[in-house]
């Protein structure tokens, strides 16, 4: 059976929230909705931006070295 496949379908939803609204009553059963809302399918969350790759690391995959970094570039001079 899948997610998609219901045994035994709802035949009056009308008659099924009453139903739930009885057992749990309103204010649980509006809590649990706003919950679900809440919480269902956020967007992933994009990667932070990370570190460069040592050039041990680097080399080990099969990438080529990074530059070195020469006094000069940084504004020392």
């Amino acid at each position: 059976m899948t997610r998609t496949d219901i045994p035994a379908p709802i035949q009056d939803p009308q008659a099924a929230l009453a139903q739930i609204l009885a057992d749990l009553g309103l204010r649980r059963t509006v809590a649990a909705i706003v919950r679900h809302l809440l919480s269902a399918q956020r967007p992933p969350r994009k990667a932070g931006r990370t570190l460069p790759l040592s050039n041990y690391i680097r080399q080990d995959i099969g990438l080529p070295p990074l530059p070195e970094e020469l006094p000069s570039s940084r504004g020392y001079l």
